[in-house]
């Protein structure tokens, strides 16, 4: 749970420091702040930041306007001004960019020992970077070290994580098109700036965390209606930073009973992550809503699924593979639709006497028979083990 600008003026409020323009900035994350004293020292921002400038560097009001807007397109969270010698206000302009970008200004007296203030907040910052660090070792015990509770009951306690209520993961994924590897750790941290300030702006009793690459969102005494608007929101605002190569998973657990569940969520999100990787869906779906899917995702003996999957399709792969036909894609097809031939032509823009001489072929290469419901059930469930494995 990163800190969020408003909780840092807070507590400062008593230091004379007024905010002047962005107020609907202020659920912006910070996780340092910068002396800013010129546009060459502005390009050392890396993002989040509260910066903090005294004009010394400047040499006109044009100066600090272009300081303010080069601040704000590197990423900072807000900015602080020090009204004196160097600065004698801030200027109608520089409030209307900062107030339509929601870029928080303050403004701080010269007689107000600015040190002080930057003193404070990386104080707040320290303490606040150590209680999610602490959180999310808490839930990173909760998955690997579930019979542990005394590895996370208490710590999630401490910081007012009641152990009773329920909890939900998500996985978040994002991954070269190409190489299929997850992004580089560079990628990885502007992606995870993008989401702490997401969960920042909708939700109170929720943090996200890196681990093995990926991205755990944890939902603490959330719905699940709730949650998948915060993750369809979070899908939003990350696509736009996403570049041409890149694609992006979400997997939603299931909501626990309580706090020693946590495992349980974590695996499911893994289980609903891995499902829409093998069907290239970027589409935000819950556990609950699987159907037969959390039936067969529960299944651990994979011996068990590949017999199944050896008796009832491989014929038909190894046909296509041998023959270059597209069978299987076919048979998939053809019991997605309800059996519905013409549907079938129209998905895959063959003539209906084309999709009915290759359903006769599929017959005669499985020595079966489609027309009964219990042959098309063996085979929805074999096609639906091919897509998770």
């Amino acid at each position: 749970m990163a800190i969020k600008l408003s909780e840092l003026y807070d507590s400062v409020k008593d230091q004379e420091i007024k905010l002047v323009a962005g107020k609907n900035g202020l659920n912006n994350i910070v996780r340092w702040v910068h002396m800013v004293e010129s546009l060459e020292i502005s390009v050392f921002l890396h993002g989040q930041e509260i910066a903090f400038t005294t004009g010394i560097g400047l040499e006109n009001k044009e100066d600090l306007f272009n300081l303010v807007k080069h601040t704000y397109n590197n990423n900072a969270s807000g900015m602080v001004i020090n009204i004196g010698p160097f600065i004698d206000e801030i200027s109608n302009e520089i409030i209307e960019f900062c107030n339509e970008n929601d870029f928080p200004i303050f403004e701080v007296p010269w007689h107000v020992y600015m040190a002080e203030i930057m003193r404070d907040f990386c104080y707040n910052i320290t303490i606040s970077d150590r209680i999610n660090t602490e959180l999310s070792n808490a839930i990173k015990n909760a998955i690997f070290f579930q019979s542990q509770q005394e590895l996370y009951l208490p710590q999630l306690e401490r910081h007012n994580f009641n152990s009773n209520w329920s909890y939900c993961l998500a996985v978040i994924e994002t991954r070269d098109k190409d190489s299929k590897k997850v992004v580089d750790s560079k990628r990885r941290a502007k992606i995870l700036k993008n989401l702490e300030n997401t969960l920042a702006h909708t939700s109170k009793r929720s943090f996200v965390f890196e681990l093995d690459g990926r991205f755990v969102l944890v939902f603490a005494k959330y719905s699940e209606e709730k949650i998948k608007d915060i993750v369809e929101l979070t899908k939003k605002r990350c696509n736009p930073i996403l570049r041409n190569n890149e694609e992006i998973y979400f997997g939603v657990g299931k909501s626990t009973k309580n706090a020693k569940c946590i495992a349980k969520s974590y695996k499911r999100a893994l289980d609903v992550l891995k499902l829409q990787k093998s069907s290239n869906s970027n589409e935000i779906i819950m556990y609950r809503q699987l159907g037969l899917y959390k039936l067969l995702l529960s299944i651990d003996d994979k011996e068990i699924v590949n017999e199944y999957y050896q008796e009832t399709l491989e014929p038909l792969i190894k046909h296509d593979q041998l023959n270059n036909t597209d069978y299987l894609e076919v048979l998939d097809s053809y019991i997605k639709n309800d059996c519905c031939v013409k549907d079938v032509a129209e998905q895959l823009f063959y003539h209906r006497n084309t999709i009915n001489y290759k359903l006769n072929k599929i017959q005669e290469i499985l020595s079966c028979d489609l027309s009964k419901l219990n042959t098309r059930l063996i085979y929805s469930i074999s096609l639906m083990l091919n897509n998770i494995n």
